[in-house]
């Protein structure tokens, strides 16, 4: 542990703009885009801003993303407990064994066989919604029931546990929760997941865990404990991200009239205009963390065996070298390429999920409301600042 000179920024930065990175970082990708931070517990990390060293960091096979191995920039305490031991945070040859595992569920093709099921969930949460009346708070009623109702169904886990489940989540991705908050809520998650899969055993169905079970943990290729670590990981990640960026996505969409009006007019548009959302808002906004098993050059910067990185992919969504006016949202932008998935062989395993989840739920809120409005002062819009992932804790809506 070292103590920060003064004029050594610390990390994660304070935002002055709910929708932009915080002004410290940007200024970091422009003039220092590789420069030191001191993390919560007074360790210091490498931060990394621009888009084409992100890029290269996150394919590179000298950086780890082992969580126990010194150095590993931790930059909270909850979620250091919470990683450990989960697949993207196990390097290759382990995290590509379960990754092909798992990926038959998660292909584009596979994924686009249920845009017919994300329609018809969706278009049920936009009738109770009208049903209910105004005003009504969109996170709790839309934008969290679709990916925690899909994410439940492809893995095959009860959607009547969703409470327990968001009260786990909010333990491991909390900036402010304790270590041992975090640990208590793995041990409680661990030990259901594994009741959960010890059932599929002897009633399997056509699900993600019961598919692991018949085909990996029977002819014992995979072991039971790691299947449930992987189970969390993607149970937590489905529901949260997902979740976070449809609210958030529309409540930008709510300050750029113009753009969501021509969004409305031509429905063509909204994969075009998820992707940029994506880029604009990259709510990781704490990074990929890695470690340095060798020592590697970045940006002209030598970086030691044993220094922790971490690559900025909010900052890197906003570099001007790649992203004209990237501060700009522009749903005309050809933006797939950013980073907001991360990016090689960690790269989100769910991204098609997210990404048929957000053209449906967007496309669709705004076909059936088109005069969707907030229902208090944007003031008043509690934005989750501390979390690991960024959205708003509540979301009041009238149409």
């Amino acid at each position: 542990m070292t103590t920060p000179t003064p004029e050594q920024p610390r990390f994660p930065m304070e935002r002055e703009s709910p929708y932009d990175p915080p002004p410290g970082i940007l200024r970091l990708l422009r003039e220092e885009p590789v420069s030191r931070v001191t993390l919560w517990d007074g360790h210091e990390a490498w931060l990394v801003t621009r888009y084409d060293d992100v890029r290269t960091l996150l394919t590179n096979p000298d950086l780890s993303a082992d969580v126990r191995r010194p150095g590993y920039p931790k930059v909270s305490a909850a979620l250091a407990h919470f990683t450990e031991g989960l697949l993207n945070h196990m390097d290759s040859p382990e995290h590509d064994v379960y990754r092909r595992m798992l990926a038959p569920d998660f292909m584009v093709k596979r994924v686009e066989s249920l845009r017919g099921d994300v329609e018809k969930l969706v278009d049920d949460l936009l009738d109770a919604m009208q049903t209910h009346g105004t005003p009504v708070d969109l996170v709790a009623s839309f934008a969290f029931p679709i990916p925690a109702l899909v994410t439940c169904s492809i893995l095959g886990v009860p959607y009547e546990r969703k409470d327990f489940f968001v009260r786990c989540a909010e333990a491991f991705l909390s900036g402010t929760s304790t270590a041992e908050a975090a640990a208590a809520a793995g041990r409680e998650l661990h030990a259901y997941l594994g009741e959960l899969i010890e059932a599929k055993k002897t009633a399997p169905g056509t699900d993600t865990l019961s598919r692991m079970v018949t085909e990996y943990v029977a002819s014992g290729q995979l072991d039971e404990t790691v299947l449930v670590t992987l189970a969390e990981l993607l149970l937590i990640a489905g529901f949260d991200t997902t979740a976070n960026m449809i609210a958030l996505g529309t409540l930008t969409l709510l300050r750029h009239p113009d753009q969501l009006e021509e969004l409305k007019a031509d429905p063509g548009l909204w994969p075009g205009a998820v992707e940029e959302l994506l880029r604009y808002l990259t709510i990781t906004h704490r990074g990929r963390h890695r470690v340095a098993t060798a020592d590697i050059e970045v940006g002209g910067q030598l970086i030691r065996a044993g220094e922790g990185i971490i690559a900025a992919q909010d900052a890197a969504n906003r570099d001007p070298d790649t992203f004209a006016d990237p501060d700009v949202l522009d749903i005309h932008r050809e933006a797939r390429h950013h980073l907001a998935f991360g990016h090689g062989v960690h790269q989100c395993i769910g991204a098609a999920v997210a990404r048929v989840e957000l053209q449906v739920a967007y496309a669709r809120l705004f076909a059936r409301f088109p005069g969707l409005e907030l229902a208090v002062p944007h003031d008043e819009i509690r934005f989750k600042h501390e979390s690991s992932v960024y959205g708003v804790a509540e979301l009041p809506v009238r149409w």
